[in-house]
């Protein structure tokens, strides 16, 4: 309690992008725009992308209105920009009450805790063997090594403002830091079991794992996603990993670039490919089942490929007028993949992690 009381709050960054970078982003906004209406589809996400902060996220760059752009983007944390994104609770909540931010700070060094586990940095608690250890451990020097890897210190993820989180060592950490640094991690061990090239993902939040994978390894990383979430995953990955590491869809190349923006509908241009690395965490069951369907066809392509999956299987209402489904709702029946491993995620009660061979 001590630690959290004098460690736990919200963070603020001043906007450290350059004109060029933000013009990069006004531009890939009217690109999307020309194209936005390629594909149709009905799911929640539909929903949480028509509140206002979406509509004026993207109406500030298609009219390059900078000051509004920045004004909006340096208060996301504040908004429904970040719906799903970041804390457990909601600003608001977070802001005026004593009893969510004891919540949110128990589910972060919970997840540190589980990472540090999975890491073999502690000992996994066993509670049929008793010796419960968090009392005793010295945060600092934990987050320190779990943040270390091939000797390398890994820089943390630049959250939006008014995030909530706690400093270590001059540095900030929220929650989102904890679970996709792990997922990068096994991400990353899989690329080098089966000698994967690429990954790509459908549907990536923010970016967390798309910038820790690429601090890690070097292979490419490429999002598939909605059009406004990926202007925020362009200025958040641009701030967290640097201007030229980051290519928009719709323009030229760069040599230096390792992550890949697109919007979802692209995915259906690329060329199949073999040896990838397909991945698919928080999405499939909050997509429209025909999308999703249309989505596993095509990874069904990629020969001597793998599809990673961290989903719930809750069937939920999915916000317009249906239930959500599952990986196997999808899969079922299928000759073309086999399941090599499912097991409940390490670090996320209620989640399901599998991998499948595909071909």
């Amino acid at each position: 309690k001590t630690y959290i009381k004098k460690n736990f709050n919200f963070n603020y960054n001043k906007n450290n992008l350059s004109d060029d970078a933000i013009n990069r982003i006004f531009s890939f906004a009217n690109y999307l725009k020309n194209q936005i209406d390629r594909f149709e589809k009905k799911d929640g996400w539909n929903v949480i992308t028509s509140h206002k902060d979406h509509k004026n996220l993207f109406d500030y760059c298609i009219s390059k209105n900078k000051e509004k752009f920045l004004e909006l983007i340096l208060s996301s944390g504040k908004t429904t920009l970040i719906h799903g994104f970041l804390n457990w609770y909601h600003y608001e909540k977070l802001s005026s009450s004593n009893t969510a931010r004891h919540k949110e700070s128990i589910q972060l060094l919970d997840k540190l805790i589980s990472l540090a586990e999975y890491r073999k940095l502690i000992k996994v608690f066993n509670p049929e063997q008793g010796g419960w250890i968090a009392e005793n451990l010295d945060y600092e020097k934990l987050i320190k090594s779990i943040f270390t890897f091939n000797k390398k210190e890994i820089i943390p993820f630049k959250s939006p403002n008014y995030t909530f989180g706690f400093n270590s060592n001059k540095r900030f950490y929220c929650l989102k830091d904890f679970k996709n640094f792990y997922t990068a991690i096994r991400l990353n061990e899989l690329s080098n079991i089966y000698d994967l090239n690429d990954v790509n993902e459908i549907g990536a939040g923010l970016g967390f794992t798309a910038y820790y994978f690429s601090r890690i390894n070097s292979n490419n990383y490429n999002i598939y996603d909605l059009p406004t979430v990926l202007i925020l995953q362009a200025y958040f990955l641009m701030s967290s990993i640097g201007e030229n590491k980051i290519h928009l869809s719709g323009e030229n190349k760069n040599k230096d670039s390792k992550i890949n923006l697109s919007p979802y509908w692209e995915i259906f241009d690329q060329a199949d490919s073999k040896k990838l690395l397909w991945f698919s965490q928080d999405s499939f069951p909050e997509i429209d089942f025909t999308l999703s369907k249309k989505y596993i066809e095509k990874i069904m392509l990629s020969k001597n490929s793998y599809l990673l999956s961290t989903n719930q299987e809750a069937r939920n209402d999915n916000s317009v007028g249906g239930t959500q489904h599952t990986l196997y709702d999808l899969l079922f029946p299928s000759e073309s993949c086999k399941l090599i491993y499912r097991s409940r995620d390490f670090l996320r009660l209620g989640y399901i992690e599998e991998l499948y061979s595909i071909n």
